[in-house]
């Protein structure tokens, strides 16, 4: 087999293997990383058999003047036939066409021709669109052979899931939060007439709901050329979104309650004291910390050396402070900065009230930006429920003049 036919079977494996590799990564197969490995293999052997190649013209010049001559020097008084303009022309043209279709490192733009910029002109109608375009989303669209984008880490609580949330019909109402029973059963003779035992109490809970919507436009060549589903990466951001709509919310609710302050120097005992008198024995009581304050609680240790913090598989949270769940959010949550120590203690069903009157994901093909837009839409309302089942808490550095 010559140089050249083993050039050219090279190529043409290259190409399937391209295939193969390009079908193994939209799948997320196993074999994607050695699939892509053998290709850039493939290209090493291609680039030294063209520097043969490309060497071979004076080699076979050489070893055919020696055939016909002998040991005899070569005769320079012929001349050499002109190069053909027309072959160098069609191989410059095949080289270039062939480079263009080899895969291109991650992070390498290849030169643009003019038909490639008229037709990136053609597709985007001239204008400079916002939203997500082809050049947002160059970690997904593949130059050639790509990796699969991870999406982004999702470290958000979402609160919602931990108070009472109801299913609502129309714009504003209230509910009903039943008190707490206070009173006792009567001694009765036998066959005597029940006593009345009076009525239950309800508290009527008043909430309003609010619309919060928007919507991102994402380019249909974006979608085209990803080799992910872009549509459901981006739908997941908007989700993400919604989630902080909802925390915020929720936490300025929270916020509300009754405020207690605690120092750093008496910390324990403070936390301590708030949770074991501040609420009736019959709350189900748990924490929602900045991560200051987290920070903070995790470096205290009892007596016994022992963290405060403790992991408990139970928790729904996965961590325990004096017994109670333990969750995390920022530090700006309940509308304080980075660094604010702050945290609610309380029984979070009865604290809030998350009236839930549409959550929905919208999505609709726009002609005029070519492209999709995705939209996210929440209708709900929170209010303050129970005022005795929530207390907020401010941590400072200096003992409080008073509460």
């Amino acid at each position: 087999m010559t140089i050249q036919e083993e050039l050219a079977q090279k190529q043409t494996e290259l190409r399937a293997k391209i295939t193969e590799a390009r079908k193994a990564v939209a799948d997320k197969a196993d074999n994607a990383d050695s699939l892509m490995t053998e290709v850039r293999d493939y290209e090493s052997d291609i680039k030294k058999l063209k520097e043969l190649v490309d060497a071979m013209p004076d080699t076979i010049d050489e070893e055919d003047k020696g055939d016909d001559k002998g040991d005899n020097k070569p005769d320079d008084s012929q001349p050499t036939p002109p190069a053909n303009p027309d072959d160098d022309q069609q191989r410059s043209h095949e080289e270039e066409k062939e480079a263009r279709s080899m895969p291109q490192p991650v992070g390498k733009t290849p030169k643009k021709e003019y038909r490639d910029l008229l037709n990136e002109f053609l597709h985007s109608k001239g204008e400079k669109r916002e939203g997500i375009t082809s050049t947002d989303v160059g970690a997904v669209i593949p130059e050639e052979i790509i990796y699969n984008p991870e999406a982004a880490i999702d470290t958000v609580t979402d609160l919602s899931s931990l108070v009472t949330k109801t299913a609502v019909t129309t714009a504003k109402g209230t509910y009903p939060i039943l008190k707490r029973a206070s009173t006792t059963l009567p001694t009765v003779a036998e066959l005597a007439k029940n006593p009345d035992l009076g009525k239950p109490e309800f508290t009527d809970v008043e909430w309003a709901v609010d619309t919060y919507r928007g919507y991102i436009p994402v380019s249909q060549e974006s979608i085209a050329d990803a080799q992910v589903d872009l549509v459901a990466l981006v739908s997941n951001w908007v989700n993400q979104v919604k989630v902080n709509t909802s925390n915020e919310k929720i936490a300025a609710v929270l916020s509300k309650f009754t405020a207690k302050s605690a120092t750093s120097a008496t910390l324990v005992d403070d936390l301590k004291t708030i949770k074991n008198t501040a609420f009736d024995p019959a709350y189900n009581l748990s924490w929602v910390v900045t991560a200051s304050a987290y920070n903070a609680l995790d470096l205290l240790k009892d007596t016994t050396g022992r963290p405060l913090l403790q992991e408990e598989i139970g928790s729904a949270t996965g961590t325990t402070l004096f017994g109670k769940p333990l969750t995390v959010v920022e530090d700006t949550a309940f509308g304080g900065t980075e660094g604010s120590k702050q945290l609610f203690i309380g029984d979070l069903k009865r604290a809030s009230l998350y009236a839930n009157r549409a959550d929905a994901a919208v999505r609709w093909v726009d002609n005029d930006v070519y492209g999709q837009l995705l939209q996210g839409v929440l209708r709900f309302g929170v209010s303050a429920a129970d005022s005795d089942a929530g207390v907020f808490v401010t941590i400072t550095d200096t003992p409080s003049s008073g509460e």
